[in-house]
């Protein structure tokens, strides 16, 4: 709600609003005259970049002085609150005047000629408006036109010249979207280019060409829809849709509206000297303005700027014109709408073949195979729609973003009103291009349309398309009912069976995976689809990689490989390339690296030569991901920044992404959040807007974990909790597990939350038992088996660690640094037991395998050995293991560490008698739990202060740190509840705590 004063402005009333601003009527009280005031919209107070469009936009105007341009007063800001006061013009928007009907030609001209003067005045000042439409314009009683809204303009100052991609990057906003209308936005501004005053000229014919039709030149049902008609199609001339228009008008609006700026008007002045002749010989008639009178008005041979008969089609004479133009309206009048467009084309019977297998081979998931048989539907007929539509749907699957987005403009092109196409067509072309554009939404309902019209032989491939739409919605059991209904229909539906296993999978239901599996398998083999079958055998084989089999993985997918090598395997790179990257992860996972190493190398190979890109792409990605997993950094950093490299010379924008994203995982696992934010954050900025849930939830994992390891708690715990609602919804447990596993440790490191982390991690343990993830599963069980023994359940601990250690060190899912974190573990649990020996050798041995790779981990260990030592009879070795700690945990920038690091050292420093310091590192730890809420580590902290002052014979200090420690322990107490706190209490080392900070207070007394 905007206040009902401003600065010295009284708010009248809200005049309108818009994305970019709020506009009221106010009354400026110290000069007594109404005036408009824009702020930007409740939404976007606080936002920098809004804040500075506004101020841009008033600085543009600001600089132009012209009756056609709404006048600026002044800019301002009050309470954080930027605004601009305008000049109030009183009228009505020319959209508004327009409504769907058109002007009169003579008012038509007159509006055009006034804007394109105001645009004069302002390209004369360096100012590219780049927002001109109707709503921009408005008329005044006196036939005024005033041009305003310059929240988009740019301007260029003097002798400077345009900067390709600080225009490219100002025609999107923030968030993504377009700034600016796609309908009114020239060619060159569409495709991203640098756009000059031309591109206003642009704006100003589409403007003119609504002033006398009533209608848009270029008509859509979608934005891309319209971003294809103005990129490729050739509007009608006005006088098409409204006989009334002269050949003149045609002429000047066409020319405006010409694809290329350099064949359009190239200057505003130029454009509005036509119109102002045009408007000087329709006022120089006295004769009725009829079509007639308009077409005789040109054996008075108006000149208008050259280059217009390029524009308008030959006319024979003016005889010829004077017969077709009445014919035309007797036309109009008696033939229903149907005639008025053109029939369907008909596409050529053996590009209509290809067209048949390229579908059913996306249906598949052979995207590579069906891009190729698509290219040849097209290639054989370039004005196949379908086809087309249908290709731009390969590219997408295999990341040819740029080739994808030219073949759904050809598509809009070659069919500009979808009224031509029968009802199914129409939708199958409406489906495909939402698919493309990642509408999956809109996807299932014009599937769901179609499988209503289609005949019961196409209905089964149609439920195909729609299982697949309803996957890409991330609506898995509508899907496996699309599929299910498909099989009802069709039996030997092999595309429908594949499906059907891979989603099964997805549910980790090996059963009636194997069994979906088996069917596709011998569809497949009855109808000799060699590629059906390697398909089939590799998403088997991929299912029993990530359920650990590997023995079973391996042989299944060298089966699938098998398979493609037949006398014309070049026709199988597609898959030959997947199955060489999965037998790659599957050797990884299984300890053989050399041969894993080997399979990459050729599947990459062969993906380079066969110039499938984003297929190599993804092999790097893959690699490093495997290397990500076992720890290895470097090797893992050097394939994925190979994969980012390849991903951007491609244009690959979905891979690129996904390699940015690990990238970012790589940095978080090297406990290095300020550089693996930027990199998480700029993932998500490509997922979130375009609909990529699975991938947006996994990015908002690695964003939590990377705030919590910053210490901002609050924000690390919001983005989880987000995540986890968003894994819910997509069904996929995984993902949910992983919401869980990342609670969990978030839990433990703010507020030390310990039975509640304890319940996460044992759902995300329950689930990863479930599915059979056992590298994941392996983290869980260390994280469950930690959190209990700090809890006091070291029977139950001492069963876990075992566990997850025996995962640690297994072929499948081996992992070092698992093995490391298990060995501090059962140190830190031996510490607490206080069994010294135990402990030294258990923290040597993470100590040893954590050094130099696992930053945090050798951290902790030195920390860990520093404290063994300092409580077992070497204080000095203690201290100065304790120290090396603090050293490096200050570095790290991760602040839990650091406040552990500080605790171990304090209580260290204590052990050598060094009062002074062990009191001061107490207090500084202290102060960092308090501050984090961390309970279990500030009570123990308190009782190290109060241990100090009792060295330096500080009596009333020690009384009270000790009564502090006591009263913390009494919160735990009813945080946590009795009966977890009992057990916690009977903890050795909290017994030896207790009883010290006991015998304080009662010496104390």
């Amino acid at each position: 709600m905007v206040s009902s004063t401003i600065s010295h402005y009284r708010i009248v009333k809200r005049l309108g609003a818009g994305g970019m601003g709020e506009v009221f009527l106010a009354e400026d009280m110290k000069l007594a005259r109404k005036v408009a005031i824009k702020l930007l919209p409740t939404e976007s107070i606080g936002d920098d970049q809004a804040r500075r469009r506004l101020i841009r936009e008033a600085k543009a105007a600001a600089i132009l002085d012209h009756a056609n341009i709404c006048a600026v007063y002044e800019v301002n800001e009050e309470n954080n609150c930027t605004f601009i006061v305008m000049q109030y013009v009183e009228g009505e928007t020319l959209a508004s005047r327009i409504t769907d009907h058109p002007l009169s030609t003579e008012e038509a001209i007159d509006i055009a000629a006034q804007v394109a003067e105001a645009l004069a005045e302002a390209h004369s000042h360096g100012v590219i408006h780049r927002d001109i439409k109707p709503q921009n314009i408005i008329l005044t009683a006196r036939r005024r036109v005033k041009v305003l809204d310059f929240g988009l303009a740019k301007i260029v100052q003097q002798g400077e010249a345009l900067d390709s991609s600080a225009i490219t990057q100002s025609q999107f906003t923030d968030t993504g979207r377009i700034a600016g209308t796609p309908a009114y936005m020239s060619p060159e501004r569409l495709r991203g280019e640098p756009a000059d005053p031309r591109s206003d000229l642009f704006s100003l014919g589409v403007v003119l060409y609504e002033c006398c039709t009533g209608r848009s030149p270029f008509p859509g049902i979608n934005q891309m829809d319209v971003c294809a008609s103005v990129v490729h199609v050739d509007p009608p001339p006005p006088s098409q849709l409204n006989p009334s228009v002269p050949p003149e008008l045609d002429a000047i609006t066409m020319k405006a509206l010409a694809k290329k700026a350099e064949t359009r008007y190239q200057s505003a002045t130029e454009m509005q000297a036509d119109l102002l002749k045009l408007r000087e010989v329709s006022h120089a008639s006295d004769e009725p303005r009829t079509p007639i009178s308009w077409l005789k008005a040109r054996s008075l041979r108006l000149r208008i700027s050259a280059g217009l008969s390029t524009a308008l089609r030959p006319r024979a004479s003016i005889t010829f014109g004077l017969v077709t133009v009445p014919l035309v309206v007797v036309l109009a009048i008696l033939l229903p709408p149907r005639f008025w467009h053109a029939g369907p084309h008909q596409p050529l019977a053996e590009a209509k073949g290809w067209y048949e297998r390229g579908a059913a081979a996306l249906r598949d998931g052979a995207y590579y195979q069906a891009s190729k048989m698509l290219e040849k539907s097209v290639e054989l007929d370039d004005k196949f729609a379908l086809a087309h539509a249908r290709l731009a749907e390969a590219y997408t699957e295999i990341d040819y973003t740029d080739r994808a987005k030219d073949e759904v403009m050809r598509a809009g092109y070659l069919v500009p009103d979808r009224a031509v196409l029968s009802e199914e067509d129409a939708n199958y072309l409406s489906a495909i291009t939402a698919t493309v554009m990642r509408d999956s939404t809109t996807a299932v309902e014009h599937y769901r349309k179609i499988s209503e019209l289609a005949t019961d032989q196409e209905k089964p491939s149609v439920y195909v398309d729609l299982g697949r739409s309803y996957e890409k919605n991330e609506d898995l059991d509508k899907a496996m009912e699309s599929y299910q209904e498909a099989i009802r229909r069709d039996p030997q539906s092999g595309a429908a069976f594949l499906r059907l296993g891979i989603l099964y999978g997805r549910k980790q239901n090996l059963r009636n995976a194997t069994e979906a599996f088996e069917k596709a398998e011998a569809i497949y083999q009855t109808l000799t689809n060699t590629e059906g079958v390697a398909e089939v055998r590799y998403q088997r084989g991929t299912l029993l990689n990530t359920m650990g089999r590997l023995e079973e993985a391996h042989a299944e997918l060298q089966r699938a490989l098998d398979v493609t090598q037949t006398p014309s395997k070049n026709d199988y790179q597609q898959i030959k390339i997947r199955i060489l990257l999965q037998l790659s992860n599957v050797s990884y996972n299984a300890g053989e690296t050399a041969q894993a190493r080997e399979y990459a190398n050729q599947g990459i190979e062969i993906a380079q030569a066969n110039g499938i890109e984003a297929l190599a792409t993804d092999g790097l990605i893959d690699l490093g991901n495997t290397f990500l997993f076992r720890g290895e950094f470097d090797e893992a950093e050097k394939y994925l920044k190979q994969a980012l490299d390849f991903a951007r010379r491609g244009k690959a924008h979905r891979t690129e992404a996904r390699a940015i994203l690990q990238l970012g995982s790589l940095n978080v696992q090297r406990d290095n959040p300020d550089e693996g934010i930027p990199l998480i954050e700029k993932a998500l900025t490509f997922y979130q807007p375009r609909g990529y849930n699975k991938e947006t939830s996994r990015a908002l994992v690695l964003l939590g974990r990377a705030h919590c390891q910053k210490g901002d708690y609050e924000t690390a715990l919001q983005i989880l909790e987000r995540q986890l609602q968003l894994a819910r919804d997509l069904g996929d447990q995984s993902e949910v597990a992983s919401s869980h596993q990342s609670i969990g440790i978030l839990l433990v490191e703010y507020q030390e939350r310990y039975p509640e982390a304890l319940a996460h991690f044992d759902e995300s343990c329950g689930i990863n038992e479930r599915i059979g993830r056992k590298s994941n599963l392996g983290f869980d069980l260390m994280n469950r088996g930690t959190m209990l023994w700090q809890l006091g359940h070291y029977d139950e601990a001492g069963k876990v660690l075992p566990r997850a250690l025996s995962i640690a060190d297994s072929r499948e899912a081996g992992n070092k640094e698992l093995v490391a974190w298990v060995y501090l573990s059962d140190a830190q649990m031996a510490l607490s037991k206080r069994h010294f020996a135990e402990a030294r050798t258990k923290s040597q041995q993470a100590l040893h395998l954590a050094r130099t790779q696992f930053k945090e981990l050798e951290i902790r260990a030195n920390s860990t050995l520093g404290l063994v030592s300092a409580l077992s009879g070497t204080p000095r070795e203690g201290k100065e293991l304790c120290e090396r700690a603090v050293t490096s945990a200050r570095d790290s920038g991760i602040p839990k560490l650091l406040s552990d690091t500080l605790l171990s050292l304090a209580e260290a420093l204590v052990e050598s008698r060094d009062s002074q310091n062990g009191l001061r590192i107490a207090l500084e730890a202290q102060a960092r739990f308090e501050h984090s809420a961390q309970l279990d580590s500030e009570w123990r902290a308190w009782l190290i202060a109060a241990r100090a002052s009792q060295l330096a014979a500080d009596e009333s200090a020690m009384h009270d740190q000790a009564s502090r420690a006591a009263g913390v322990l009494s919160n735990i107490q009813q945080w946590w509840g009795a009966d977890a706190y009992a057990i916690y209490a009977a903890r050795p080392d909290v017994q030896i705590y207790r009883r010290q900070i006991e015998q304080m207070l009662t010496v104390s007394k």
